[in-house]
């Protein structure tokens, strides 16, 4: 280091420093003297030079200029001589009508060539503009402030000595704003920086801007906003005119607007009726980052779906620049391997090709009902489905109608990721699914969908949770404009066998629109069917329906919910053979109305004990438990069989082979079934009306119990009283019998008051002594009647006993006691 300094020290000393030291200094005398007789020349010329900047202004516009002050920048673009124009302004002829002027500037710098000023010629190498607004304007009515400028006449003269050209120009803090209001359209940037330097050429000129703006509005059309509204762009454009296509083009490699580079490349007509713009942009960005460059309008359709890669885009715009509405708007994006996010879901492993145009129709204007988006070669995995759409489109967004072809095929285990385990549980098989689709969109969610195909369901195991009930079966379901038709499904536990089919009309408008009003018109037939186990699969426990909130939306969740277990059912059971606990009936026809879980039993008939019975029913559960009305009628069963068939009603006093005959019967009850089927004691109440026909009492202990006391000499055993008739009415465990009379070959008697099928019970029986052998001879029944009670007449009182058992004593039911 001292070695340096000692060198240094040393070449200070010699003639060669000296001669270096007199030069510098005599330069920068040189370029003082010179930069002082450019001042001198400025001020004994600055009338000169103003009028010379005042006419090359005037010449290129017609209208108004004004420029506050002329100034000099000492050392400023040296070896330029700079003036600077202060508090500049330019109108038009028609500045009274619009009210705005052309330009406004602060400040403009002018640097001028020194050797033409040498000569007196005002010759401009560079313009720089400070604080500047450039605003030209259209009104609604036309007018526009923009024909200041003069037509260039000299497009096919040879260039004259006193054509203006403009080497460089410099933008800094500089606000451009062009609008016409009669067409809607607004472009607004703040200028921080711009830089251009201009190559003149014989047929026109080019340069490279190097440019800093924010976009404050892009509108092709202000009623939609603006495109990259507040966005920084950065970069360096390649820009090129043309005298001969009186165009200006511009290409530009990874320019910066927002986060995101862009290539782009455009060409801008200057012809003042029809100027047109065609821009071609090419990008790779994500999807949301994309949507926000867009206008408001676009933005709003875009920001209901994401895709979390990014995506390789191609957006063209064409049109003309004073046309009114949108020009032509063509996007197209390609994704492969990307995550698709929408309001359903996700939609894994995805890959397509998607357009947007403005114009599917040419000719019908860049409208929303001449828009649409199309999807070709969709392919991705919902919730571990596979799905693809060879062809898709959304048609007229301004009433967006979505067509195309879905086809699918998955295990169908897959759809455990639609529905929690503990509700639905689905093994083996394999779905098809081929459905071609028609589907309005309201609000960017589907609404009135028609879909026509089939999906179809082999081999499939399926485990219903809340019942533990497992089958497995083929569903077919096949999809027609008008309905929804199931077909092929079979249901088959132990001895248990069901073939069912039915329909649903409008499934689909009512799924999205109101699950609950769907109704499944529904066909089931049975060889075999055992009615209490099919009940408990009627009915469902609510904590059972749970669906996966994570993925979908709580509406959504509820939908599927109602879809599958509160839609209204109307089920049309044809069972050859039936039971019910100990009931065997066959040919059974059942019509089951299922609402909201609620059933309705409507029109059953079918053939048990001999005869026939027909039945009306609602039943309504809570929790585990079916609260029953129905409406009976039972037409001539055998009283023994149809006893033993109900366990005898919780009787007893007596067993069902006590009672022989053929019962008829009109029942009007409430009962109460818990969910195996089974009549829960007590529950009970409503009214019955019955007739017997070819009735006989065998062995029937109450009455033998009478006939011990009353009438030791006769066969009490077998009493034959053919027809009976009577009402009774029930209330819990209490039968409150209307008064009848039997009248038998052994003995007659009268029955009134209360039956219990526990503790309470107190009738009241009317025996009259008299044989009624020698009576049945007679054959008018009125002689017949008038010597019914012609004789002793006893009254007796059946009460409780022990252990269930009856016990008889003399007395009667006092009249106020009975009903």
């Amino acid at each position: 280091m001292d070695k340096i300094i000692h060198k240094a020290k040393l070449f200070l000393k010699t003639k060669t420093f000296k001669i270096i030291k007199i030069f510098l200094v005599s330069f920068l005398v040189l370029l003082l003297l010179i930069f002082i007789g450019l001042r001198i020349y400025f001020e004994r010329n600055k009338d000169h030079i103003l009028t010379e900047i005042n006419q090359k202004i005037n010449d290129n516009i017609s209208g108004y200029a004004h420029i506050g002050d002329l100034g000099y920048k000492f050392l400023i673009g040296f070896p330029d001589f700079t003036v600077v124009l202060n508090k500049v302004e330019l109108r038009d002829s028609l500045y009274a009508v619009h009210k705005r002027s052309v330009l406004k500037s602060e400040e403009i710098e002018v640097r001028l060539n020194v050797l033409g000023l040498l000569h007196k010629a005002v010759e401009i190498d560079r313009v720089v503009l400070i604080d500047t607004k450039i605003d030209l304007y259209k009104d609604k009515n036309g007018v526009s402030n923009s024909n200041i400028f003069r037509p260039n006449s000299k497009k096919n003269k040879p260039k004259s000595k006193k054509d203006t050209e403009i080497n460089k120009i410099d933008f800094k803090n500089v606000v451009f704003i062009s609008q016409n209001a009669q067409r809607n359209k607004l472009f607004h940037f703040e200028v921080a920086s711009l830089k251009s330097k201009i190559n003149y050429t014989s047929s026109g000129w080019d340069t490279n801007v190097f440019l800093d703006v924010t976009a404050k509005s892009m509108a092709f059309n202000t009623r939609r906003g603006s495109f990259i509204k507040d966005k920084r762009i950065k970069g360096k454009l390649e820009v090129q005119y043309t005298n001969e296509k009186n165009t200006i083009e511009v290409v530009t490699n990874r320019l910066g607007i927002g986060n995101d580079d862009f290539d782009i490349k455009a060409s801008f007509g200057l012809d003042k009726a029809h100027p047109m713009m065609d821009i071609n942009i090419t990008t790779n960005i994500m999807w949301l980052d994309a949507a926000r460059l867009l206008d408001n309008h676009l933005f709003g359709i875009l920001n209901h779906f994401n895709l979390k890669k990014p995506l390789d885009v191609n957006c063209s715009i064409k049109g003309d620049l004073n046309a009114e509405g949108d020009p032509e708007i063509i996007v197209v994006g390609k994704i492969k391997d990307n995550i698709l996010v929408t309001q359903e879901g996700e939609t894994t492993n995805c890959s397509f090709i998607g357009k947007y145009t403005n114009n599917v129709k040419k000719g019908l204007g860049h409208v929303d009902a001449n828009s649409a988006v199309i999807v070709n070669n969709f392919k991705g995995v919902y919730e571990g489905i596979p799905i693809e759409i060879k062809n898709g489109a959304i048609n007229n967004l301004e009433k967006p109608v979505a067509t195309g072809s879905l086809h699918s095929k998955f295990k169908v285990e897959k759809l455990k990721n639609i529905f929690e385990d503990n509700f639905v549980k689905f093994n083996s098989g394999t779905a098809n699914v081929d459905l071609d689709f028609n589907v309005n969109i309201v609000d960017l969610r589907i609404s009135k969908p028609h879909f026509t195909g089939k999906i179809n369901i082999e081999k499939a195991n399926i485990l219903y949770k809340p019942k533990n009930l497992m089958f497995q079966t083929n569903v077919l379901l096949d999809f027609s404009d008008k309905a929804l038709f199931i077909r092929n499904i079979k249901y088959q536990s132990q001895r248990n066998i069901v073939y069912l089919e039915g329909r649903i009309d409008n499934f689909l408008n009512l799924y999205y629109d109101d699950p609950q009003k769907m109704v499944a018109v529904l066909n089931l037939k049975s060889p075999f069917l055992d009615v209490k186990k099919f009940l408990g699969v009627l009915t469902y426990k609510e904590k059972g329906a749970k669906v996966k909130q994570h993925q979908t939306s709580k509406a959504d969740s509820k939908k599927r919910v109602a879809l599958v277990l509160k839609c209204k059912v109307d089920l049309n059971l044809d069972l050859e053979k039936m039971v019910y606990s100990n009931l065997t009936a066959q040919n059974a026809k059942i019509n089951i109305i299922l609402n909201n879980r609620n059933m309705f039993i409507r029109q059953g008939s079918l053939e048990t004990c001999g005869g026939k019975i027909t039945f009306d029913s609602q039943l309504i559960p809570q929790d585990e438990i079916f609260h029953a009305k129905t409406l009976v009628n039972i037409n001539n069963v055998d009283i023994p069989r149809f006893l033993s068939s109900f366990k005898n009603f919780g009787i007893t006093s007596f067993q069902p082979n006590n009672v022989k005959g053929n019962l008829s019967a009109k029942a009007d009850m409430f009962i109460k079934i818990n969910d195996k089927g089974d009549l829960i004691n007590e529950s009970t109440q409503g009214n019955l009306q019955y007739n017997i026909t070819n009735g006989s009492l065998v062995n029937f202990k109450p009455i033998m119990k009478v006939g011990k006391f009353a009438f030791p000499n006769r066969d009490v055993k077998h009493i034959v009283f053919n027809d009976l008739s009577g009402k009774l009415s029930v209330d819990g465990h209490l039968v409150n019998v209307d008064y009848f009379r039997v009248s038998s070959n052994v003995l007659n008697f009268d029955v009134e008051g209360v039956y219990s099928f526990t503790k309470g019970t107190k009738l009241g029986l009317v025996i009259p002594l008299r044989n009624p052998a020698d009576d049945l001879k007679i054959k008018n029944t009125k002689e017949r009647d008038a010597l019914r009670y012609k004789g002793i007449v006893v009254h007796l009182l059946v009460v409780d006993g022990k252990d269930g058992e009856m016990k008889i004593k003399l007395g009667h039911i006092p009249k106020n006691e009975l009903k």
